[in-house]
This record gives C-alpha cells, structure tokens and sequence, in this order.
C-alpha cells in the first residue's frame, strides 16, 4: 500500500507527547456495516475456500445474467412491436429508447481502464529487473508481465487492464516506486515482487481475481452511464443494483483480502519467513519514519525559505532512507502490531500478516524483529543499485517537478504560519518584560520556540513551566522524550510523573522508555517497561470502549465544571451553527484514572446543499472548531439511535448547558 503522496503538515513540534480523547458518537458507519456484512463470509471462506469461490462465480454469473436478461428482454420488446404494430414516426421514436438502453447496457461490458502512472522501463535500462521478474513468474507460474513501470510511490503493485472488457485479455503491469527501491534491499525487494507477482500466479488463480475485477467494473460502469447518459433509465438497474451490489462487494472483499494473506505465503516460499517479516517489519518503520521524522524536518525549511526546494522530490527519497533508533523501531512496531485488521482496505493488519506466516506478536520474535530492522540501517546495496542501470530520461527532474506542485499549499501555510508565531513570540516576550507569564502562556512560548527555531530552545522555558507546575503533563512528557533522545536518562523521571494520569499516555511513556534501554543494551529494564506499556495500553483500550458504547445500564454524574469554565462553554455552544441543545456530564468508568466527560447534543433543523434538516456531520466539526472541551470527552448525538439517554442525562444537575427552542422541544 502506498504512503499518501502529499507531505503534509505535521501538527506539532514535539509528536503526540499529550493524549487527548475527543470521540463523536454516531450510528453505525459505512465501514460498520461492511464489517457486519463481511465477519460471517470471512468465516465461510476460512471453513470452506473452494465453496466460498464458487458462491462468488455465482454471484459474479448473476450480474451478468441480469444484464443480458435486461437486453434480450428490451430487445424482444423492440421486435414484438415492430412484428404486431404498422411502422410510424411516433413508433420509431419510442422504440430509440429501449435499442439505446440496451446499448449501454452492452457497452458497460466493454471495460475502459486508464494505464497505471509511471514511466515505463525498458530490458537495457534494468536488465537484472527484468531478469528477477521472469524468475519469480516462472516460479509461480504466473502469466507473462507486459511492462514494468517506475514511479515515484513508496509502493509496488500489479495491475491489469482489460483490452476488451469482459471478452478479452489483460495486459500485466507491475509497478515499482524508486523511492521502495532506494531504502530496502534486494532481498527484501525480492520478497516485495513475489508477494505482488504472486497476486498473478496460476496458483492464486490470478485469472479467476482478474473476472472478478471486471464484473464489478461493469456494474460500476452501468450505474454510472444510466446516470450521465439516460438518467431516466436509473429505475431499470436501481432496485437490483441496491441489493446485488452489497453481496458482491462483502464477496469479494473477502476473496481479496484471503489473496493477501496468500501472496505474503509467496514471499515465503521465495526468500524465507525471516526476510519476508523484515520486509514488512521495514515497511511499517519507514512509513512512520517517513511522517514523524522526515517530514517535520522538511518543512522546518519553510521557516526562513518561501520558496519549495528544488529537490524535493530527491529529498523524499533520502528521508525513506533514514536509519531507524532501537527506540523508535520498538516504538513503531508495538503501534503497528496493536492495530487491529479492519475493513477500509483488503490488506490485513501487520500483525495478522506476521502471524500468518508463523511469527508471533510479542515475546523474543518481536525483539529479534527489532534488532533486524536496526541492523538494516547497515544494508549496503540497495534493490536500486543492484536492479536499475539506468531511469527513464527526465524521469527525477519531472518527479521533482511534481512533487513541489504537491506540497506548495502546505509550504506556503507553514511560512506564513510561523511568520504568526514569531509575532507572538516577541508579543509574550514584551509581555513578560512588565509581568510574570501564566503557566498557559509559557507552554504556548514552548510550542511556538519549537515550531520556530528548534525543540532545544524550548528547554529553559519547559523546566521554567515544571519549577511552578511540577505536573504539567505536556510539560514532563515533552522533556523527558527530549532528554531520552539526546541520550540523557534523566528523562525517565518526567515521563514516570506522566504514568499516573492516563493509560493512554502511560503506554507512549513506558515504549520509550524501554526503547531508550533497548537502545543502551538493557534488554531486561527494557522488557519490563515494554510489558508495562502493554499493561496500560490494554487498560486505554477498554477505557476507549466504554467512552464510545453507550446503553440503558451507563451510570452518569455532574461534570463537576467550575462556573467560569461552564460560563466559557456556554459562550462557545451559542456560536455553533445547527445546535439546539447541549448536555455536559461524566460517565461513571470502573477503573479509569480520569472522568470521561461526554457532551450530548441535539440538533437543530438548518439548511445544507438545498435540503433542510439535521446534519450531525457539520454540526459536528462545528462543535470540534468553536468549543474547548474538557478532555477526554466523547461527543454523542442524541437524535440518532442514542436518543433513549435524553432523559436520564437532563436528570443530571447541571447538566444542561445550551439550550434553544428546538432544544427545548426536544425535551417534551
């Protein structure tokens, strides 16, 4: 999977070095209800693969039955009238309808598929390339690839594209990104081919994945024309569109998804399991490393230079070449192992991917992982060097080109952003020439020091904040990561004054804290603050799960807000638009070391798009962009299937905050 192709703006200075929940609660999502749908084919297809293939053939054959029918039967009813009626004008005209549905009901089986980007590479440019491609097919047994294209992704892929829709061929494309080809060895790279060629193998039936494609592209494609062309035409393929297509999504979903997990076993067979697990060990680092160090560093060139580097496209690149800390690959990899499998895209998670080819998700196999992956840092041939005699003509140059057009948006944002925080700075600093700074004051001269000059330069100010406030959490969790990756363990003691005040940030806490011992080659303090980061991330998870699931049987209590804090939320409740009601209180959570706030709200009826009625999802990032919550807070529409609380939280004193005539309408 590729990285997004824009750089971005990092959010702040110092990474997430304080945790905040803010969770909207809303009926089931798009992604919910595909999981529902998806869970009981997944275990279909686990008991019984070749039975599930052939549910999808039928399902497949189906469509298809479906938009023949329609055509025979449209048609039939052109050739029955044309037999029984005597021939007119009038006739002719009524009859253009149907012979043009049917036209593009044929049409739609013609698939019209744009070629992947990229520049195409020729034998004598990357014979080696071509050499390894031919070797893994024939290994596989795969079908012959007709290009091979490079491209500026940190990425590879297959692709094919049908010559002649649903009674063709396809042409094999793979796709690889110099900038993969650049940071991973050929080993690595060899297992990165073998899972992508593997996707074509006659193994995988790569033939059978291809048809599949292409009956979804037709219906796709039908919808589509019915509605630019004939929109009249929509009642003919609707009401079976709205059923079939649900099915054969959530089928082939689950088909795709069981081809990953079968492409990484080619990858085993071809390089090994160590290397394959390295490979997707690197791929989860890089990527992180690539958002978290890289790219905050390029930016910061914003400061003092309006004008985008040349290269920057050569300096993405180098920044997926970066070596990996011990601590930061500890760091990364937890995260990626934690994160579960979900249904937004059909590869699985890293871990489930891990644990299909036999590893383990913790214990020594991760440590082993670990030290892999920072001993790569030592590869001395890239895939690039060994693979690649030369690139395409301009190929670098007009890569460069490209991405200065991607990021000058957040270029430009990121200069005139710290044009305003270096005004403020000199407006605090002129401020604490007459009186002393708040706390809140010396923490935003910490984040803006940052931003503008360097994280070092906030140091003095970050010990002033903690000389008057011991336990700033922002503050100690700041400094203590900053003294650990300067190599100075008196950062364990601000991060230990963090543990106490939430899983979440615990969890970030202990992992680096046993990354820095890992780093120092303390594997036994390192494993126990490790085992302790799993501890309260475990305890943040369930944390999680109460702050966003509700039911009948949740207890509630006052916020417990001082007035001037309520008075302020009141003030910033009344600018949001599409508000009718707001209710604050805390939900009783067994076990947590904070309240978990949740604000209530109903919503008022407004106009969007021409169409009068509630919409949560504006409403929403209204509330999100105008009012400073408490934190944590869980964010809960009650006009939804949520609505039963209302009356068991307007119960709560001092529960409501805002209120207008709908508001109180709603009461009733």
């Amino acid at each position: 999977m590729a990285v997004d192709g824009k750089l971005g703006e990092p959010k702040n200075p110092f990474g997430p070095y304080c945790l905040t929940l803010y969770e909207r609660v809303q009926p089931m999502e798009e992604e919910d209800k595909l999981a529902a749908r998806i869970r009981p084919l997944e275990a279909l297809a686990a008991a019984n693969p070749q039975l599930y293939r052939f549910r999808v053939a039928l399902l497949a054959l189906l469509g298809y039955a479906y938009l023949l029918g329609l055509v025979v039967l449209l048609l039939t009813l052109v050739a029955f009238t044309l037999y029984y009626v005597r021939l007119n004008f009038v006739l002719l005209k009524i009859l253009w309808i149907p012979l043009v549905l049917a036209g593009l009901v044929l049409k739609s089986l013609w698939i019209t598929a744009h070629e992947p980007d990229g520049k195409e590479l020729q034998r004598h440019e990357a014979p080696a390339l071509f050499d390894l491609v031919d070797e893994i097919r024939k290994t596989l047994n795969g079908p012959k690839v007709d290009h091979v294209l490079v491209n500026d992704e940190f990425n590879a892929a297959v692709a094919q594209v049908p010559q002649f829709g649903m009674f063709g061929w396809s042409s094999n494309y793979l796709i690889v990104g110099l900038p993969l080809m650049r940071a991973f060895s050929p080993d690595e790279f060899r297992a990165i081919l073998a899972h992508e060629l593997g996707h074509l193998s006659g193994k995988h039936s790569g033939w059978f994945q291809s048809w599949i494609y292409r009956t979804r592209a037709s219906w796709y494609q039908v919808l589509i024309r019915v509605h630019e062309e004939r929109s009249y035409a929509a009642f003919l393929f609707e009401p079976f569109l709205n059923w079939y297509a649900p099915y054969m999504n959530s089928y082939s979903f689950v088909l795709a998804r069981a081809q990953e997990l079968e492409a990484d076993k080619y990858s085993v067979e071809l390089v090994g399991k160590d290397t394959t697990a390295l490979a997707l060990s690197r791929r989860e680092t890089k990527i992180r490393g690539f958002i978290e160090d890289f790219r905050p560093q390029f930016f910061r060139g914003a400061n003092d230079q309006p004008m985008i580097p040349r290269d920057t496209f050569t300096q993405v690149m180098t920044g997926y070449e970066q070596p990996v800390s011990h601590t930061k690959a500890q760091r990364w990899l937890l995260e990626a192992l934690r994160e579960p499998t979900g249904y937004a895209d059909t590869h699985p998670a890293f871990g489930d991917r891990l644990a299909a080819i036999g590893f383990q998700r913790d214990g020594a196999e991760v440590t082993r992982l670990i030290e892999a992956v920072v001993k790569a840092n030592e590869i001395k041939e890239s895939a690039a060097t060994r693979y690649l005699n030369q690139l395409p003509d301009d190929f670098e140059p007009s890569m460069n080109r490209l991405w200065r057009e991607r990021v000058s948006d957040a270029w430009n944002e990121r200069h005139n952003g710290v044009k305003t925080l270096r005004k403020r700075l000199t407006e605090l600093d002129e401020q604490a020439k007459t009186r002393a700074l708040t706390v809140e004051e010396q923490w935003e001269r910490v984040v803006a020091l940052a931003e503008t000059e360097n994280r070092e330069a906030a140091v003095p100010t970050m010990k002033a904040i903690l000389d008057e406030a011991p336990d700033h959490v922002s503050a100690n969790f700041a400094l203590g990561r900053l003294l650990l990756e300067q190599g100075n363990a008196d950062g364990i003691a601000y991060l230990e004054r963090t543990i106490p005040v939430s899983s979440s940030i615990a969890s970030e806490a202990c992992e680096l804290i046993s990354g820095f011992y890992l780093e120092q080659g303390n594997n036994e303090m390192a494993e126990t603050y490790r085992q302790r980061a799993e501890e309260h991330y475990k305890k943040a998870l369930r944390f999680h799960e109460q702050a966003t699931n509700f039911d009948a049987s949740d207890k509630f209590a006052p916020h417990g807000l001082e007035e001037s804090r309520v008075q302020q939320l009141q003030a910033q409740l009344a600018k949001v638009y599409g508000l009718a009601a707001a209710y604050l209180v805390r939900k009783i959570v067994d076990g947590a070391e904070q309240p978990l706030y949740v604000l209530a709200v109903v919503a008022s009826y407004t106009w969007k798009d021409g169409v009068s009625g509630k919409h949560i999802d504006p409403l929403f990032e209204d509330l999100s962009a105008k009012v400073e919550l408490p934190s944590p807070v869980s964010v809960l529409s009650l006009d939804g299937p949520h609505g039963y609380l209302l009356d068991t939280i307007i119960r709560i004193p001092g529960a409501q905050l805002y209120t207008t005539r709908d508001g109180a309408g709603a009461r009733q």
